[in-house]
């Protein structure tokens, strides 16, 4: 990746944070354990010195309670083990109009009213029962009637629409001191690609760049319609964050025109959520990525000492093979 040193393995951070992808009470199970920092440093520990995982996910301290344990959790390993830590931080684009932030299911909303055209209205059932999003409390009844009563934003809000920069400026604070490899503007990426608000995302991409010199990756949940978007854009950005899976899960619209979107970059691409949340065994999941898809790379959210002990030694099998 331009140079910069990138293992073809990071260690995500969703766990650790709290997000199973397995519904409330696997959530609550997490929040639970890892709100003991010890025990998010007994695996850091075991992944970073018996199997010299030296790149992670983070997000920043104000993201809440397990957020800040996890930089504390990190600050710890470097500490016990004298190795370095480096980080791919996913930092939220705080999106406003009119001093309020955006409401998720309009954004949603907006997503599908473009997607359908691109796609078809077949989406709708991947829209409705995608596992990922079923694990968000309420989602099939809550996007369900957002579509009978509500409406995508129309150009006109989004002319209003704005990135509140003192948020971030605090977000960005509690990264201070890390050695940052990347930062990855989150999902909002697909929002402003998909409403023609390119203006803003490249503001905000110049922003990171021009204040703290970091190089920039795009995450989008939406590879299908995003990445055609910002392959035609001026950003200057050094690849992609999305969701890589055999089951399609968080691939939109779909995933076969997520796969062909992935696949006509000539950026790298990190590939997220591999095992689809615990769906996938790890074996046919890092497979299909290292193997099939010849994937750049492979971030994977490990909660246990015995998953580290599982899931990397294949990923680093099927890197060699």
């Amino acid at each position: 990746m331009s140079c910069v040193p990138v293992p073809r393995l990071i260690l995500g951070h969703l766990p650790f944070v709290g997000e199973s992808y397995q519904g409330p009470k696997k959530n609550r199970e997490c929040f639970e354990k890892f709100s003991d920092v010890e025990n998010t440093i007994k695996i850091l520990i075991k992944a970073v010195k018996e199997y010299g995982i030296t790149v992670m996910g983070a997000i920043p301290a104000t993201e809440g309670k397990l957020a800040t344990l996890l930089l504390e959790a990190i600050r710890e390993t470097m500490r016990r083990t004298a190795i370095e830590i480096a980080l791919i931080p996913c930092l939220q684009i705080p999106l406003t109009i009119g001093g309020e932030p955006i409401d998720d299911y309009r954004r949603w909303l907006t997503y599908y009213d473009v997607e359908k055209q691109l796609a078809g209205e077949k989406i709708l059932k991947k829209y409705l029962e995608d596992p990922i999003l079923l694990c968000r409390k309420g989602w099939k009844k809550k996007f369900s009637r957002a579509l009978a009563h509500e409406s995508p934003y129309q150009e006109k809000t989004l002319r209003k629409l704005q990135i509140d920069y003192d948020k971030l400026n605090q977000a960005m604070s509690s990264l201070q001191g890390f050695n940052i490899l990347f930062i990855e503007p989150g999902s909002e990426t697909d929002f402003l690609a998909m409403t023609g608000r390119l203006d803003l995302l490249s503001q905000f991409v110049g922003w990171l760049r021009n204040n703290f010199g970091y190089r920039v990756l795009l995450g989008t949940h939406h590879a299908g319609s995003t990445i055609p978007v910002l392959e035609r854009s001026r950003i200057e950005f050094d690849g992609y964050i999305t969701p890589v899976n055999k089951l399609g899960v968080m691939m939109f619209p779909t995933q076969e025109m997520a796969l062909e979107a992935i696949r006509s970059t000539k950026k790298p691409v990190i590939a997220i959520k591999p095992l689809a949340g615990g769906r996938i065994p790890p074996r046919t999941a890092l497979e299909f990525l290292y193997k099939d898809l010849r994937i750049d790379v492979c971030m994977i959210g490990l909660a246990s000492e015995s998953e580290v002990d599982e899931d990397i030694p294949i990923a680093f099998e099927k890197l060699s093979t």
